[in-house]
């Protein structure tokens, strides 16, 4: 029954895809689904997105060694959603009209300039090439023991079939893709957490088992979680999933209502795993942390194995292909295109493609060598938490100009980036990025030349256009 489930799913899934690759759509329709998405399908997209199958089990994870904090992370990518929709969400929505934007960098170089776009296409490419990477593990750690067949294969499996569903898809196949997803990750985790909640005896007796750290918020140290939270909400504002729904969404209402009803299904959420992860600690110490989620559910009965393995499949198939799509997009409309400027859209579809591929297979590899899942998660957050913060800062503060966003982005995010891959000593990575990056920003924009900047001017000019088309 177990196989029979996985694989229906892996072919209605795989349906879809190729059901969206018979559709006709240009090139900026297969990125973004360029103002086409409504809010029912931005709300699935964005939440689905946002909470990753490597959030799911690494959540559990994280809860079986430190309790209800391991929730943070989740919740930072809401508090994220939030501030992004109330102080970026405009800045993203007239820049992408007035230059048919489809990528994040292509709206970093119109309020900086190409160098700057550049800088940010790195940098992105690198964080989402960390998070894809951490989708097909997480398969392989539920799947591997579900269906009794070696690891390294199964991730290797999942890792091409990501490829797949990534070329079929586009951007509104995601969206209605993680439709599905969504409905079966609440079913799935819900379930198991509600009944493996009564199974530990309920709230109160997990409370009288468990040291009470497991219950408090700043686990396993106020600087680390702060460090999460913070860094995760900063790097929403150059989060290439919100931004492109921002941009495929069909008018201003659209985005807010998704926005707000992916917000409020991710704070919900993200307590199943952790309350799945506590009940491991209480019913079973000793297990192992990585399988943890599974494992609690393979002891409650055969069903809720089923249902915990279809919801955290649902969340890493809702995440994988996605992170890989946004990726292809900058390296071919960022990167390809800069080389190849009289390159048509198909010969561009083409190159995008191509790298999905090459991207995939080596993220897949990487990922298997890699330490903790929701670790690595949050260090890619936080790679981009310094370039986030810039953005933000010039929306509001005219005088940021090119060379201020640069030096920041890219000291900052070297910083950030060695400081993740030496294994964060002392301090989780965004406090060194934000040490180093801030003061820059604030020395190069005092000494900027304008109180104007060109990139400013051209922000108030897109306003006005929006606004005469009717489209703000």
């Amino acid at each position: 029954m177990v196989i029979a489930c996985v694989v229906a799913y892996f072919a209605i899934t795989t349906g879809i895809g190729f059901y969206m690759l018979r559709q006709k759509s240009t090139l900026t329709g297969y990125f973004v689904a360029k103002e086409d998405l409504g809010p029912l399908l931005i709300i699935p997209l964005l939440f689905a997105e946002i909470i990753a199958g490597a959030g799911t089990v690494g959540n559990a994870a994280q809860a079986f060694q430190f309790g209800v904090s391991a929730v943070w992370v989740n919740w930072g990518m809401s508090i994220g959603c939030l501030v992004v929709l109330l102080l970026a969400a405009k800045f993203y929505r007239v820049i992408g009209n007035k230059f048919n934007s489809v990528s994040v960098p292509q709206v970093y170089a119109a309020r900086f300039d190409k160098k700057t776009r550049m800088v940010m296409m790195f940098v992105l490419v690198l964080v989402y090439a960390i998070l894809f990477a951490m989708q097909p593990v997480a398969a392989g750690n539920i799947l591997s023991p579900l269906l009794g067949v070696d690891k390294t294969m199964i991730t290797w499996a999942l890792g091409i079939l990501f490829v797949v569903l990534c070329i079929t898809g586009g951007m509104k196949g995601m969206a209605w893709m993680n439709a599905l997803h969504t409905i079966v990750m609440y079913v799935g985790m819900g379930t198991v957490a509600y009944f493996a909640v009564k199974w530990a005896g309920g709230i109160g007796n997990m409370q009288a088992v468990l040291p009470t750290t497991y219950f408090q918020f700043d686990q396993p140290d106020l600087l680390t979680m702060a460090g999460w939270v913070l860094g995760t909400a900063l790097s929403f504002f150059a989060a290439s999933v919100l931004i492109a729904c921002i941009f495929g969404a069909k008018d201003v209402r659209s985005y807010k209502i998704g926005f707000g009803g992916a917000t409020i299904l991710t704070l919900i959420f993200a307590c199943f795993p952790a309350l799945i992860g506590m009940v491991g600690k209480v019913m079973m110490p000793d297990a192992d942390s990585g399988s943890i989620l599974y494992t609690v559910a393979n002891s409650l009965g055969p069903v809720f194995a089923v249902l915990a393995s279809m919801g955290i499949l649902a969340a890493i198939l809702s995440t994988g292909p996605a992170l890989l799509l946004l990726t292809s997009t900058m390296l071919s409309e960022d990167v390809y295109k800069l080389f190849r400027p009289l390159a048509d859209e198909n010969e561009r579809l083409k190159f995008s493609r191509i790298a999905m591929a090459v991207v995939g297979m080596l993220a897949t590899y990487f990922g298997m060598h890699a330490g903790s899942i929701l670790g690595q998660m949050a260090g890619a957050f936080q790679i981009r938490a310094i370039a986030g913060l810039v953005l933000l800062v010039a929306i509001f503060w005219p005088r940021v100009d090119s060379r201020a966003a640069f030096w920041s982005i890219l000291v900052g995010g070297i910083v950030a980036a060695g400081w993740h891959f030496a294994g964060n000593p002392y301090v989780t990575s965004l406090w060194p990025s934000l040490a180093v990056g801030v003061p820059i920003l604030l020395i190069l924009t005092l000494m900027a030349p304008k109180p104007v900047s060109d990139g400013y001017e051209i922000y108030q000019e897109a306003i006005e256009e929006s606004k005469a088309a009717g489209k703000i």
